[in-house]
């Protein structure tokens, strides 16, 4: 099991779940887990370990180089939504050629691993329905990645599941600290986000991280509090890094499940990202001054823009 050190300054919003209850678990079981989920808790399995591939990862070492450390490798089009990516496989496979595994013993633990890590999400969130399941490799040693909320390209458009495997033989150590809405709490009005209204949302969280946090370098540079967490070998976790700010201070190879599906699909479809933004510029700048500044903003424009020339109407100048 995980080793916690719980800082009484911040909120512990850590759950501890048995596996054998909430895997194919009760509607009550499914429906509060998820709830955790989406509101931005993390998830630590208990009574459960990965067993497929640790033994051949920990042998395959990646290079820290752009292109070559972080790959999404698949197998299967129909599972994952999409055909596997010839470019990062051939990236892979290189990186296997200083070791003695093979490309078939690789690839077939590659297919295990997947299938394990898309059956165990699916019997702890089975209403959820993918339009793509990413299985992203990063066998790569990684030291001291500052504090720092997600920003992927995909969250204009779709939601997340996100799963996390420390495939490597030591402990993979995390801190983790306040929520998104806690932390804007903090900087809305010193970072300047109001400037983010109307552009990509991925933007308000890049731009509230380098506030609250500094780069990715500036680790230990903030004065907040975080919870210390050290994930043993084969432990599996699920959070939406979008939504608590997190901390890699040490690891070496993991496995990581992004799987993306549309709002509607949420539980709770407030929870989707681009709404949760909407209403933390609302909260801080209150309704009147966040309509005018949605209203100001270019891609606001350009949709009203496009909606008047669909009505046939002239479009402001």
């Amino acid at each position: 099991m995980a080793k916690i050190v719980l800082n009484p300054r911040v909120p512990n919003r850590i759950r501890k779940i048995d596996f054998r209850q909430y895997a194919n678990g009760s509607a009550t079981d499914t429906h509060e887990l998820t709830r955790w989920y989406e509101n931005g808790d993390l998830i630590i399995l208990s009574n459960y370990r990965f067993q497929a591939g640790r033994e051949v990862f920990h042998r395959v070492p990646f290079p820290n180089k752009r292109g070559k450390n972080k790959l999404i490798l698949t197998l299967d089009e129909a599972r994952h939504g999409e055909a596997p990516r010839d470019d990062e496989w051939a990236a892979a496979l290189e990186n296997l050629e200083a070791t003695d595994v093979s490309t078939e013993e690789f690839r077939e633990t590659v297919r295990q691993a997947n299938d394990e890590l898309l059956r165990l999400s699916d019997q702890l969130f089975p209403h959820y329905r993918y339009s793509k399941r990413f299985c992203i490799y990063n066998l790569t040693e990684m030291l001291a990645h500052n504090m720092h909320f997600d920003s992927p390209q995909h969250a204009a458009d779709f939601t997340q599941l996100r799963a996390f495997v420390n495939i490597d033989t030591f402990p993979r150590i995390w801190r983790i600290g306040g929520t998104l809405e806690e932390m804007v709490g903090d900087c809305y009005h010193s970072a300047d986000l109001k400037k983010t209204i109307g552009k990509h949302p991925r933007m308000f969280s890049r731009q509230t991280t380098l506030s609250a946090f500094g780069d990715r370098y500036e680790s230990g540079a903030h004065p907040y509090p975080m919870h210390s967490i050290a994930f043993q070998p084969g432990e599996v976790w699920f959070l939406n890094p979008n939504m608590l700010a997190h901390e890699v201070v040490y690891g070496r190879r993991i496995m990581d499940g992004v799987f993306l599906f549309e709002a509607s699909g949420l539980q709770n479809p407030k929870r989707f990202y681009p709404a949760i933004v909407d209403r933390l510029h609302r909260k801080h700048l209150g309704p009147l001054q966040h309509c005018w500044r949605r209203w100001r903003s270019h891609e606001w424009l350009q949709a009203l823009r496009r909606r008047l020339a669909n009505a046939r109407l002239r479009p402001p100048t």
